[in-house]
């Protein structure tokens, strides 16, 4: 049998079912983790959740007779739940660690861990690091110990009408928005039942679609991107409802629709909810963005007098920033938002609520329209080149990136936390960078302009398609 190799990528380890996610992979990583967190932190109770996935359960059993051989208190959720409910379980109820069993927004065929901390934050890098250390020089003893695992009776916990009641409370003291008629598509995933029920004893109109779930998404990818929710997109524009709320497979990412912009992935809806939330007092001391995400959000944060973070991309970053005071708020392009005050996790389903609330109440397109008209729109692209050891070919060529990208433009500077960034004076940039969850790099680009978007993209696409394969 060959050795089992595990690498945390930015959230967690995924990969395709049956190939490098199998039964073995999961009891290892499990064993290999509770070590880990018992010697640095001590481990008394445990929580094992799980989204729609094919093998999801499974696995999560897997885990969950692992963390019981090591003689821990051990829950698993009573069904499919989204991972920011599983942060926000934690810090509730009191456990010092949980596993939750998801591939996000990752294509049916995979599924993968999420490990997350008994502060409620995803592992922190030098703890996935540690956990990586111990399969490696603990190999043959952590194998050993997870080949007779004994399935035991596992007792179950309801985490969801906690949590559905603990936002209606939230919500409900801060915001008396008008009653819109939303339109809640969960993709078949983890959010099936959640983001509804909120709006609803809220006092919206929220009717709930593609809410079976199912762990093939019905044939759809689990990401809210505008290709998978186009049917919302029309059902908004066509004036059947006031706005549509979407999200990914587990639930951490949300993308909006709205009546006058149509589309809002993160991007927009970012700005809005940072210019409304400091208006109610709740962002003072500043936002945290990732390296790939709008910056619009520098030009709102310049004239608002707070401080901006830029962090490499992982909503782990963006936690620690808030978790350092460096910010209140933060986001990623990708569709996660986080606050102080809530969880130290992006949370789809809360950020959901506040958009229809924020719509409700002073409307998403007449603040973004002023932000726009006032700091230009912005113009966002992303492609993603096939490459295997994406992450090492990035930092190989960029000799040859930074040459090509300063003849680019007048160039204001170079920015190497998370793959190779070039910003330049006009207020465009474009990012190149390995992913950490699939075999791809990815590069990005944002402009004043869609032409200068796609003259930056087509550059770099040219430039690493010959380095590549020359």
């Amino acid at each position: 049998m060959s050795r089992v190799s595990v690498k945390f990528g930015t959230d967690g380890v995924r990969g395709i079912i049956g190939e490098s996610i199998t039964d073995l992979v999961i009891a290892v990583i499990a064993e290999a983790t509770l070590r880990y967190w018992y010697r640095k932190y001590g481990v008394s109770r445990v929580l094992v959740s799980h989204d729609t996935r094919r093998m999801s359960r499974d696995f999560a059993m897997i885990i969950a007779s692992v963390a019981k051989g090591h003689g821990v208190d051990v829950n698993v959720v009573s069904s499919p739940t989204p991972t920011p409910v599983v942060s926000w379980a934690i810090l509730k109820y009191k456990y010092d660690l949980a596993f939750q069993v998801t591939a996000s927004h990752n294509p049916p065929m995979y599924n993968g861990v999420k490990v997350i901390g008994g502060d409620g934050a995803p592992a922190k890098p030098e703890d996935t690091d540690g956990i990586e250390g111990v399969i490696n020089s603990e190999y043959d003893d952590v194998l050993r110990s997870v080949k007779n695992i004994e399935y035991t009776q596992i007792p179950t916990v309801n985490v969801r009408d906690d949590y559905v009641d603990y936002l209606v409370s939230w919500f409900s003291s801060r915001f008396k928005p008008r009653r819109l008629k939303v339109l809640v598509d969960p993709i078949h995933g983890a959010a099936v039942g959640y983001t509804v029920n909120v709006l609803r004893k809220l006092g919206f109109d929220a009717v709930e679609i593609n809410s079976e779930q199912d762990p093939d998404f019905k044939g759809k990818l689990p990401n809210p991107e505008y290709d998978q929710v186009k049917d919302d997109v029309d059902a908004v524009l066509n004036g059947k409802y006031d706005m549509a709320i979407a999200h990914d497979g587990d639930s951490d990412r949300v993308a909006m629709v709205v009546k006058g912009l149509g589309y809002l992935d993160a991007n927009r809806i970012f700005p809005v909810f940072l210019r409304a939330l400091w208006g109610m007092g709740m962002v003072k001391k500043g936002v945290a963005r990732t390296v790939a995400t709008t910056h619009l959000i520098d030009d709102i944060a310049l004239d608002l007098n707070i401080k901006v973070t830029e962090t490499p991309v992982g909503i782990k970053y963006i936690v620690n920033a808030i978790n350092m005071g460096e910010a209140d708020m933060g986001g990623e392009e990708s569709g996660g938002l986080a606050y102080s005050w809530h969880i130290p996790e992006k949370d789809g389903i809360y950020s959901g609520v506040m958009g229809a609330c924020i719509e409700g109440s002073s409307g998403v397109s007449s603040i973004y329209r002023e932000l726009t008209s006032r700091f230009g729109e912005r113009y966002f692209r992303r492609i993603d080149l096939k490459a295997n050891d994406a992450k090492a070919l990035v930092n190989r060529i960029k000799p040859e990136l930074r040459r090509q990208l300063a003849s680019m433009g007048d160039l204001a500077r170079f920015v190497e936390i998370d793959g190779f960034k070039a910003v330049y004076k006009d207020k465009s940039w474009v990012l190149i960078r390995g992913s950490g969850t699939e075999p791809s790099i990815r590069v990005y680009s944002e402009a004043l302009s869609m032409s200068r978007v796609n003259e930056l993209l087509g550059s770099v696409e040219t430039l690493i398609n010959r380095l590549i394969t020359g």
